[in-house]
């Protein structure tokens, strides 16, 4: 009995941080095969950024690696780990605050787990003035925006269809997407992220 459970007490967090402290590379690899890809995941569903997830996850492994010796971690590695997650893509989300999306807007109701009653009601909120910033928007900025969300065309495909330049199918997006930014910001952000 006492052979069998343990090889599993050598590998769990706790002992892969006393051995990562101990300079042993393989805990570091174990971690990492443990949590890149829930962290990958978890990560890409608020950047939609394959590249951005990738490095994050990467530094903050790096980073543990570099910090062996001192990491005081009150919690478990798991909640430590995504915490530090967590902060990363926030800082990314800072960076890139200017840069306007319309990915966001897109199949939420498919990007969201309606895993208890209070993420439902952010979802159905967020749902419901994504809609009324729509309908407030200038005829053709909303036939731009709603061929895009909900038809997901492309620009190309918009500009023939409407008998507009692509550059004007542009200016349409970028309009309306800044007017629900503005909206919908905040709410949204804790949706993508903090329920999925």
């Amino acid at each position: 009995m006492t052979k069998q459970t343990q090889p599993s007490l050598l590998h769990t967090d706790e002992a892969l941080l006393r051995r990562l402290k101990l300079n042993d590379e393989k805990a570091l690899t174990e971690l990492y095969d443990r949590y890149w890809d829930s962290a990958y995941i978890s990560a890409y569903q608020a950047l939609r950024d394959k590249k951005i997830c990738e490095d994050v996850i990467q530094e903050l492994f790096v980073d543990i690696w570099n910090r062996r010796k001192k990491l005081k971690i009150k919690t478990t590695f798991k909640s430590y780990f995504f915490t530090c997650v967590r902060y990363q893509v926030f800082a990314q989300i800072r960076k890139r605050e200017n840069v306007v999306r319309t990915d966001l807007f897109e199949n939420l109701d498919q990007r969201i787990h309606h895993n208890c009653p209070e993420t439902e009601y952010v979802y159905h909120e967020l749902e419901e003035r994504i809609n009324t910033t729509v309908a407030l928007l200038p005829k053709k900025c909303r036939e731009v925006f709603m061929l895009s969300r909900n038809e997901q065309l492309t620009h190309s495909e918009i500009s023939d269809r409407l008998h507009i330049s692509t550059k004007t199918v542009e200016n349409h997006l970028t309009k309306a997407l800044k007017i629900l930014r503005k909206s919908v910001g905040a709410l949204l952000w804790t949706l993508v992220w903090f329920v999925s």
